[in-house]
């Protein structure tokens, strides 16, 4: 980090927007018509109906059996790549100016903070087939940039604007702060909220799964990789856990007598939009 040991510091509040899904494959299963998976199947007289058996039963010593077979039938479409949630950082009004460093406000309910960016994989995907396992492996790259900080009057007008020469915004600064995790909801079909909240499993790792770098990754003027998937074999959603106040950092710099510290207004409220992109390279 670029700064250390330095006092408490200035007010800066950060607030993301939600993007739009990054992907919609096909149209969801809720909003077709089915197709029928049985039909032009060997055997079946009556995909969506019933088989004729009409077979009497008929043994030996006043016991007896009639047997018939009828069939069952499922097919599967590859699903899609979803942004499905990211996270907001509230880095709070009460700070003191100074070139310091500011962490995000606690979820005062920890055991039900949601503070996550979501990835849903339902894809059928061979990206990454190893000729010698002929396993399919699972792969995207999440990444985040934040612009510049403005604060605005009652007006709506600019009144002074932070930007990468004045200020840091540092993700996973300690290098355990991102947690992994696999929220509850699995998007089901007939899920209607769709709701995702984190399960009880909280590890600092998992399958393929690989964080921004610690203490080098500013998204403030920059769009850096924050967590990608280059060989899991899951699929289906993985959460990035944003719970822990150091998981993002906001750090204003010393800066010159036109920069960094010395542009602060105090009392206003610095406010940025953070873009995340969710890509796939090769998407299949």
């Amino acid at each position: 980090m670029s700064i250390k040991g330095l006092s408490k510091a200035a007010s800066a509040l950060a607030l993301v927007g939600v993007v739009a899904p990054f992907l919609v494959q096909s149209v969801s299963a809720d909003e077709e018509q089915p197709t029928s998976a049985l039909k032009d199947v060997a055997g079946v007289s009556n995909f969506s109906g019933s088989q004729i058996i009409d077979s009497a039963a008929s043994g030996n010593n006043n016991t007896g059996s009639a047997s018939g077979t009828s069939y069952a039938g499922i097919g599967f479409t590859s699903g899609d790549l979803i942004l499905y949630q990211v996270p907001n950082f509230d880095f709070s009004m009460d700070n003191k100016i100074a070139a310091d460093i500011y962490k995000m406000i606690a979820n005062p309910n920890s055991a039900d903070n949601n503070r996550m960016a979501v990835i849903v994989d339902n894809r059928y995907t061979q990206t990454g087939v190893k000729a010698s396992d002929n396993e399919s492996y699972y792969n995207w790259t999440l990444n985040a940039q934040a612009g510049n900080f403005l604060a605005k009057d009652a007006s709506g007008n600019v009144v002074s604007t932070l930007d990468n020469n004045d200020a840091e915004v540092l993700i996973n600064d300690s290098g355990t702060s991102l947690k992994y995790n696999i929220p509850e909801s699995q998007n089901g079909k007939d899920q209607p909220k769709k709701l995702y909240k984190p399960a009880n499993n909280d590890e600092d790792s998992a399958d393929g799964l690989t964080f921004a770098a610690a203490k080098t990754t500013n998204i403030l003027g920059a769009n850096p990789m924050i967590a990608s998937a280059s060989n899991s074999k899951f699929p289906g959603p993985t959460g990035i856990n944003f719970k822990d106040i150091a998981s993002a950092e906001f750090v204003v710099l010393p800066g010159s007598t036109t920069s960094g510290i010395a542009k602060i207004v105090p009392n206003a409220k610095y406010v940025s939009n953070i873009t995340w992109t969710l890509s796939a390279a090769p998407l299949h």
